[in-house]
């Protein structure tokens, strides 16, 4: 199935999870990430449990340091 990571078109399996979706980036750390789908937070703890659907559109936040 077909979602927008960050305004890329990225391919994952059906019903793939944000978890799963994550993997598959290669996101090595997942400290200071924050994810949103559709424009709505999915909190950590749901990672695991949270299915995608084809077109959703995924934004991957991470914080940063500096000043």
């Amino acid at each position: 199935m077909i979602v927008s990571v960050n305004n890329q078109q990225q391919d994952l399996p059906e019903h793939a999870t944000v978890l799963q979706a994550l993997q598959s980036m290669q996101v090595q750390s997942f400290n200071g990430v924050a994810v949103a789908v559709n424009n709505t937070i999915v909190k950590k703890e749901n990672w695991s449990t949270h299915s995608l659907q084809p077109n959703d559109s995924l934004v991957l936040i991470r914080a940063s340091q500096g000043g």
